[in-house]
């Protein structure tokens, strides 16, 4: 993890599901730049237990508490320990999702049912009680986890691509509705993240797809949880406030490429020559696909 600045000295921090992937890169990282973290977990315990020892060997303190994101019950429970027993909230991210992975034509009531229960219904709830306990110290951050869905086509992710979706709208709603709070309310969009999720999505898919991820990628990297964790620590910044409402894409260009990227995997296997006839797209590919700087 690069350095980040200490700009949350004295702040606690909440991120939902963060006992793994960008979660637990999140805790890590507002450690770092100073925060108290609470973590929470569904069913991950000793996860969940293990990141709050890496925060608390950065010099900061940890709190682990259970959350069910889907139940009301369980959320609220979750802002009442925080009022009694840490006492304070300064930041709020909403990480914690789950879905069922299928066409929409397959998908049945319980499915929507259980994904909506969380980034929807759960997240407004969260909102609803964070903010005033924000608000009152002053001011700070509440953010929504996305997802690259909602910006472009991923099989079988509809069912979540929806709620994602209708979580990025209610963001503008609370941002408009809530503007003189002094609370930055916000989202962000990350692109491809090489997570332990992923692995189990695709299963012997994973290595060859991520290593064409990152292969193709405009920056020719492939995002860590650390890395995306290191820019969304920075937009709980005080100087971020300018972002209120907004869903900030944070993909290194990854999807507004993809149609390029797309056509690029088409000319493999084709001749490198230009094209007899005029042909600028594709000439410009092809150029790519011989520069030794893309390999």
């Amino acid at each position: 993890m690069q350095a980040v600045s200490s700009h949350l000295e004295g702040k606690v921090a909440l991120v939902t599901g963060s006992s793994r992937g960008l979660g637990a890169g999140l805790a890590r990282c507002l450690a770092t730049a100073g925060a108290d973290v609470i973590i929470t977990f569904r069913r991950a315990e000793d996860q969940a237990r293990a990141v709050a020892e890496e925060v608390r060997r950065l010099g900061r303190r940890a709190w682990v508490i259970p959350l069910e994101m889907g139940e009301t019950e369980s959320i609220e429970a979750l802002f009442e320990a925080i009022r009694t027993e840490v006492g304070q909230l300064d930041i709020c991210i909403l990480n914690a999702a789950a879905t069922s992975f299928r066409p929409l034509m397959k998908a049945e009531m319980k499915h929507l049912e259980k994904t909506y229960a969380i980034s929807v219904f759960g997240f407004l709830r969260a909102v609803q009680l964070a903010l005033p306990m924000i608000e009152a110290r002053g001011g700070g951050t509440i953010l929504g986890i996305s997802g690259a869905d909602t910006r472009t086509w991923i099989p079988s992710h509809g069912i979540l691509a929806g709620a994602k979706a209708a979580m990025e709208s209610m963001i503008a709603y609370l941002a408009v509705e809530n503007g003189r709070s002094g609370v930055t309310i916000l989202g962000v969009n990350p692109g491809t993240i090489r997570t332990e999720s992923v692995d189990v999505m695709l299963g012997e898919l994973a290595e060859p797809l991520m290593e064409k991820e990152r292969r193709d990628h405009p920056m020719g990297i492939l995002a860590t949880p650390d890395d995306l964790a290191e820019s969304i620590v920075l937009l709980t910044s005080p100087a971020a406030r300018w972002a209120h409402g907004t869903v900030v894409d944070l993909d290194g260009g990854g999807v507004f490429a993809m149609w390029g990227r797309y056509t690029g995997e088409c000319l493999k296997g084709l001749s490198t020559r230009p094209s007899a006839k005029s042909a600028p797209m594709a000439d410009a590919l092809r150029r790519e696909k011989t520069d030794p700087s893309d390999a």
